[in-house]
């Protein structure tokens, strides 16, 4: 019986190890009746496009938790493997300001790739701003960061993050 016990623990810890995630409110929950815009996510790893990936991902996300207005800025790119991120941010930025946008979603991918080894896990670190159009206050940002399985593809790991990450915002307005 003490053998089950022990072997559920570590278990749990293990699974426990797998995952963090961290948020910060810094002012009322974010309105989900609100006019969003999500931006190219600033790409840190090393893999071409995460970043572009993980928005596109976040825009369905925040349509699937009700956001009716959600609105993805992607700006076309000579060549998409070498860019300028903070470049394509600004320009995506302005864009959305000027339709009207009331929040702008931004963030980095600081990891999106598979873990060398025999097993090849998924592994996926990103962090969210939601910021408020008119100043540019913050009204909430969080990280969060995974490993997955070894058959697990990337893509899930990193819609599995976005979605911690969703979970660990306070909302508002219309329900999922």
């Amino acid at each position: 019986m003490l053998i089950r016990y022990i072997t559920l623990g570590l278990t749990l810890a293990f699974l426990a190890g797998c995952s963090v995630m961290q948020s910060q409110q810094q002012s009322d929950p974010v309105d989900l009746d609100s006019r969003f815009a999500v931006i190219p996510l600033g790409n840190l790893s090393q893999t071409p496009q995460a970043g572009d990936q993980a928005a596109s991902i976040l825009s369905a996300l925040l349509r699937a938790r009700g956001a009716t207005e959600v609105e993805l800025y992607l700006p076309a790119d000579d060549n998409p493997l070498i860019y300028d991120n903070h470049g394509r941010q600004q320009e995506a930025t302005e864009a959305a300001k000027e339709s009207g946008a009331d929040i702008i979603v931004s963030g980095t991918v600081d990891e999106w790739r598979y873990k060398s080894g025999l097993d090849g896990e998924p592994a996926v670190g990103i962090t969210l701003v939601f910021r408020n159009a008119d100043d540019n206050s913050v009204i909430w940002s969080g990280t969060g960061a995974r490993t997955g399985w070894g058959r697990e593809g990337v893509t899930v790991a990193g819609h599995k993050v976005l979605e911690e990450l969703l979970d660990e915002m306070p909302v508002i307005g219309t329900a999922r």
